[in-house]
């Protein structure tokens, strides 16, 4: 009875061996993976970057009259945004820009501005060349990467930046353009990466990586028409001016429309080897 129970664990040991081994094996190749991680990663390969979740756009136009003595010109701050209620639910929009306007017979008229569901995120990250390993990782589940914003400045406290913009085709980059590499990570993260000297300019010791980007619901809040200011206005000498009574008119131009989930597993399987495939070109054969 001993060796039958000795010869029934080494059966069962030899059973979940070669079962784990199927399973591991067929994570390696794109077409049987079934893990999110394990599909871009094979997909990153391909030279594919997998689309992000992305955040429904409306677009208001906002008119505010000064009863008293107006100021010269009006602006909202990026970040200050709008409240919408859909579905029984509160959803904040927000402006991706600063935008601004002068006051003209007591009146400052925003006209069509683009605001997208969300909150807008910064993070501020010196760069420190004694760290070997230096990072850039996003850790925040539903990043539209459509809104990312980089931005690069010389040291701590100047106000001398650079926009760095994403690189689609290193064909293109040269040793000094401003560009970074966006990559999909874990659990639906992203990281960004800089150019090394060779692909993009290399970032120096101490200068401040900005990174703004927007957390959204997605899709969830596709036909959302009703808003209300929530936001911050400032004068031209950047004095907080108190709005809510002063808001006389906020009209929808276009209801929040284009939110889209993140790109599924199917999909990322379907596009990936065709991306590869045409190669950035018009035909192929």
């Amino acid at each position: 009875s001993a060796l039958s129970t000795v010869l029934d664990v080494l059966a069962y040991n030899t059973y979940y061996t070669a079962f784990n081994t199927n399973m591991v094996v067929n994570e390696m190749f794109l077409d049987s993976a079934t893990l999110r991680d394990n599909v871009v990663s094979l997909a990153k390969q391909l030279g594919y970057t997998p689309k992000s979740i992305t955040s429904p756009k409306a677009i208001v136009d906002l008119k505010l009259t000064f009863t008293g003595t107006a100021p010269e010109s009006v602006s909202i701050k990026a970040g200050s945004g709008f409240v919408s209620n859909f579905d029984g639910s509160l959803y904040r929009f927000v402006l991706l820009e600063d935008s601004k306007v002068e006051v003209a017979n007591d009146i400052a008229t925003f006209n069509a501005l683009p605001i997208y569901e969300g909150s807008l995120i910064t993070t501020n990250t010196t760069i420190d060349t004694t760290l070997k390993n230096q990072r850039f990782i996003l850790e925040n589940a539903g990043i539209d990467t459509n809104t990312l914003k980089v931005r690069v400045y010389q040291s701590v406290g100047s106000s001398v930046f650079t926009d760095y913009k994403v690189a689609s085709n290193i064909l293109d980059i040269g040793a000094t353009d401003k560009v970074y590499f966006l990559s999909e990570t874990e659990d639906e993260n992203y990281e960004i990466f800089f150019g090394d000297g060779v692909l993009g300019n290399k970032l120096d010791d101490g200068n401040i990586v900005q990174i703004s980007y927007i957390l959204t619901n997605g899709p969830s809040v596709n036909g959302a028409k009703t808003f209300t200011f929530n936001g911050i206005m400032e004068d031209e000498n950047n004095t907080p001016i108190n709005v809510p009574f002063g808001v006389t008119s906020l009209t929808t131009i276009s209801i929040a429309s284009g939110g889209a989930d993140i790109e599924t597993i199917d999909k990322i399987k379907f596009n990936a080897p065709k991306y590869y495939g045409s190669q950035n070109r018009a035909v192929t054969q």
